[in-house]
């Protein structure tokens, strides 16, 4: 064996060398697979990120490759998931929200929303009205810097310190007119009585998280303003019916007890005819007066409830023939008190009206023009077209009308001068019927006066 080693040392030095070749051999190509696994982890890796910082913000439309490896799959099923339940997810509260803010936006009532640091959070536009705010501007501000009424505040924070909600009415006083200018019943014209106070119908309750910690308050808003103003009428009415009845009913009993007195001792004492006269004359009047309430609120009833079941029948027709009839009606009253009537009415003008109730108004008009006019003076009637409108006038030469009266003047059974309105015979109804007959017929009523100068009142209805 020396013998052959030392014969031919190449070939022992070549075969020695072979396995440290096939060692670096695979060394190489386990480093090179190695290299590669660890980049396509890379890869897979980078894409998984990316993918989720898409998905981070907000894109929730991303989805994964799902490549490489079981696990590496796996990861990228899941998030794709993932992603699909929180698309689903949140499509469904977006739709809930706007569904809210579709609900809330359509109420009546107000709804207004803080968190536990005193700032709005939430508000619709009915509460934006109410409480007379920008929601753009009063969004995340502090209620103390938006919310000029205290009552309102302390409905919204005293439910964060107390625990408990509050219930009740608050009247927020109406602000004047910014740019100062005077209002219609300032300069002596009044359609219908003029909005006063609100009157709003407050609930506050307390906003919890699932813990049972404080949130915030929520405020809504009821303007129970109308409801309040009916109901104030309703009992004038009451009252005001009861007193106008009250008075001739009064007079009726008076003198009928007198007459059967007078019957009772017509056996001692001759009948005085005169005493009986006079009292069956009082008895006559004071009917007639009954009958004059009674037929105008049944006027009035009528009137209403043709609104209500849409059944008032209006034709197209020429306006002076109805003029001209009314003019005639009350013409023996103002020949009594030498009050002439001029008339001035468009040729050929046509309106959309129901002669009835329209004839029934202005004569109504005519009648109070005459009966509170001075002897031996002017009224005017008037009927034009103006723009889109048609309007029919009655002024007077009378004394006028107090602003502090105007806002109430087409009120039932409301008196200027209660004295003085009985003394010439009238039912406190009349200018109520001229204005529903004008709301009626789709149209409005109102009244210019000033004291010593005599009172315009002007009915508006639609042309033909």
């Amino acid at each position: 064996m020396p013998d052959v080693l030392s014969a031919n040392p190449a070939a022992f030095a070549n075969s020695a060398s072979l396995p440290l070749v096939g060692l670096l051999a695979g060394s190489l190509i386990t480093l090179g697979v190695m290299v590669w696994i660890i980049s396509r982890y890379r890869k897979w890796l980078r894409d998984l990120g990316r993918s989720a910082n898409r998905l981070a913000q907000g894109d929730l439309s991303t989805r994964v490759q799902s490549s490489g490896p079981p696990h590496v799959a796996a990861l990228a099923d899941t998030l794709n998931q993932m992603a699909s339940q929180l698309g689903d997810r949140l499509s469904e509260v977006v739709r809930q929200r706007n569904e809210l803010g579709t609900i809330l936006s359509s109420m009546d009532e107000g709804v207004l929303a803080i968190d536990a640091d005193l700032r709005i959070i939430s508000m619709n536009r009915a509460a934006a009205v109410l409480l007379r705010l920008d929601p753009a501007k009063a969004i995340d501000q502090p209620i103390d810097r938006v919310l000029c009424d205290p009552v309102i505040r302390d409905y919204l924070s005293r439910p964060l310190e107390t625990g408990q909600g509050m219930q009740g009415e608050v009247t927020l006083v109406r602000e004047p007119q910014e740019d100062g200018a005077a209002g219609p019943e300032a300069q002596g014209v009044a359609s219908q009585p003029a909005a006063g106070p609100r009157i709003i119908e407050a609930q506050s309750a307390l906003l919890r998280d699932a813990a049972g910690d404080r949130l915030g308050t929520v405020l809504v808003l009821h303007d129970v303003s109308q409801l309040r103003r009916l109901e104030s009428i309703r009992q004038d009415f009451v009252a005001n019916v009861s007193h106008e009845l009250r008075t001739p009913i009064s007079a009726v009993k008076a003198a009928s007890e007198t007459l059967l007195d007078e019957l009772e001792f017509a056996d001692e004492r001759p009948p005085d005819l005169e005493t009986q006269k006079n009292f069956l004359g009082i008895i006559n009047r004071q009917a007639e007066r009954l009958q004059s309430i009674v037929e105008d609120l049944l006027s009035l009833a009528r009137i209403e409830q043709g609104k209500r079941e849409d059944s008032l029948v209006l034709s197209d027709a020429p306006l002076s023939p109805m003029v001209a009839a009314a003019v005639e009606t009350v013409q023996a009253k103002a020949d009594a008190k030498g009050i002439s009537i001029r008339t001035r009415c468009e040729t050929g003008l046509m309106a959309l009206f129901n002669r009835m109730l329209l004839e029934q108004a202005l004569i109504n008009l005519i009648d109070n023009a005459v009966k509170y006019s001075p002897e031996h003076t002017q009224v005017d009637v008037r009927v034009w077209r103006e723009g889109g409108e048609v309007k029919l006038q009655v002024a007077d030469q009378g004394r006028g009308i107090e602003p502090a009266h105007l806002p109430r003047l087409f009120e039932r059974f409301y008196r200027t001068d209660k004295a003085r309105s009985r003394a010439v015979g009238g039912t406190g109804l009349g200018l109520s019927i001229v204005k529903h007959i004008a709301e009626a017929h789709g149209g409005r009523v109102h009244v210019e006066s000033q004291l010593g100068q005599g009172s315009r009142f002007t009915l508006v209805i639609q042309p033909a």
